[in-house]
């Protein structure tokens, strides 16, 4: 049987130092240690998705993944993902606002999905 003491069987939290810091400013570094890097901003790219490309575009086209740096959009139909083409070198230019991380886009053509954001 163990009894009393400290660090007999328990760690004590391990503190980075400092002032506290807010939950967003510190969930990219916990999704890159777990994994999942690219999961913050690919949610900021879809928050400000229609902002970024108009709501024209939006409605047929969506973020679907980022992926060290590539943006996958998907487009409802071959023609907006050929407008997506067209356009991308512009869009990206915005898009980089709300996802600086964000290098390229590459579009596929898929079924709409029920999108929750």
């Amino acid at each position: 049987m163990v009894t009393g003491g400290q660090g007999q069987g328990k760690r004590a939290p391990r503190r980075s130092g400092g002032d506290p810091q807010r939950v967003a400013a510190s969930l990219a570094g916990a999704c890159r240690a777990l994994g999942a890097e690219g999961a913050v901003e690919l949610a900021a790219v879809k928050k400000g998705w229609a902002d970024a490309v108009g709501p024209l575009v939006a409605a047929h086209c969506w973020p679907l993944s980022l992926d060290d740096g590539v943006l996958t959009v998907v487009a409802d139909h071959h023609a907006w993902a050929s407008e997506l083409r067209i356009l991308s070198a512009q869009l990206l230019g915005r898009i980089r606002v709300i996802g600086p991380g964000v290098r390229s886009l590459t579009v596929q053509v898929g079924l709409p999905e029920v999108r929750s954001w």
